[in-house]
């Protein structure tokens, strides 16, 4: 049927359209970053009263968050009182967990106590369910005010 070759290459070519028109959709599980690690930073303006950076980075097959964060105060009468909150995100935009990273109190730069700058590296584990682990698309950094 197909000995014909202008056929054949016709025929072929309308196959090889057809093929190329399939729209392939990711499922939940292929949608997920490949990414082993994954980063996130944040920091404030410098002159701000209590200027702050943060930069963290979760590797997925530990779930070990590491990095470091560090808080400057400025003031000369008043501590800071700083956590970084790790948001992980997944690939629907939903919060898939949360981890709290408590910073140690900044003191006043006129307080002889304690520095007034704080410079805490970051080695734990995050809370991250393990089904919700191959979904996590992204993570995000803030560092809030904490109570005392």
């Amino acid at each position: 049927m197909l000995n014909n070759p202008t056929l054949r290459r016709t025929a072929m070519g309308a196959v090889a359209a057809a093929a190329a028109c399939v729209v392939w959709a990711p499922t939940p599980a292929s949608a997920s970053v490949s990414d082993p690690v994954l980063h996130a930073s944040t920091e404030s303006d410098y002159t701000a009263a209590c200027s702050y950076s943060a930069n963290i980075q979760w590797n997925r097959s530990t779930s070990r968050l590491t990095g470091n964060a560090t808080v400057q105060n400025h003031l000369w009468f008043a501590a800071c009182r700083k956590k970084v909150v790790v948001t992980f995100v997944d690939d629907e935009g939903q919060t898939a967990a949360t981890t709290d990273i408590v910073l140690e109190t900044a003191c006043a730069t006129t307080d002889p106590t304690c520095p007034s700058r704080i410079d805490k590296p970051i080695n734990q584990i995050a809370s991250v369910s393990r089904y919700a682990k191959p979904y996590i698309d992204h993570i995000d950094a803030a560092v809030v005010d904490r109570p005392r």
